[in-house]
């Protein structure tokens, strides 16, 4: 009998630990931050900054840099959900998604179908070039419980604090991604 008990606390032990361990990496996962409107619910990755994003349209690689040296691409995913009217209509562009800081500096989305260039071959993904699918961009109607996803992408300066996502299409939901008041 005792040859029983420290065979079951020495398997015990290493169980608990396993469990434990499981439940820390899970707690450290990266959660999309979110918001609410009276029609719309906003809810967005925080910002990647990367030097290069690309996606795949007819089986064409298009690919998106920054307009200068001096500035990186910021890419969001972004979800907006409709639970309460029947039937929104949505328009997705620039003066819709501003990402900056709430001293002023906010920098519109860019239109990934205008900017982007094609490229042959095949690009590797990394932690400077990122995939972009699917891409939110454009005209849509979106009705009652249901909801559309896909990626921002923004043409930021360097140095540019990227605290908040202002999404102003159809009434104005701003998401911090920083903590302004302990700055």
């Amino acid at each position: 009998m005792n040859i029983f008990r420290i065979r079951s606390a020495s398997l015990l032990i290493p169980l608990s630990l396993m469990i434990v361990c499981l439940l820390a990496s899970c707690s450290q996962e990266q959660v999309d931050l979110g918001s609410a409107g009276r029609n719309l619910e906003i809810h967005a990755s925080r910002p990647q900054v990367v030097a290069k994003v690309f996606y795949t349209e007819d089986g064409v690689t298009q690919v998106i840099s920054p307009s200068a040296s001096n500035r990186k691409l910021a890419v969001i995913n972004v979800t907006v959900v409709n639970r309460s009217s029947t039937v929104i209509p949505l328009s997705v562009d620039g003066e819709a998604a501003k990402l900056g800081d709430r001293r002023g500096k906010k920098i519109g989305a860019l239109d990934p179908f205008g900017r982007s260039k094609p490229v042959s071959g095949t690009i590797e993904t990394g932690p400077e070039i990122v995939e972009i699918s699917p891409v939110l961009w454009g005209e849509m109607d979106l009705a009652r419980g249901f909801q559309v996803s896909g990626y921002l992408v923004f043409d930021v300066p360097k140095g540019l604090i990227l605290g908040t996502i202002f999404w102003d299409e159809v009434e104005y939901i701003p998401i911090d991604f920083v903590d302004y008041w302990n700055r």
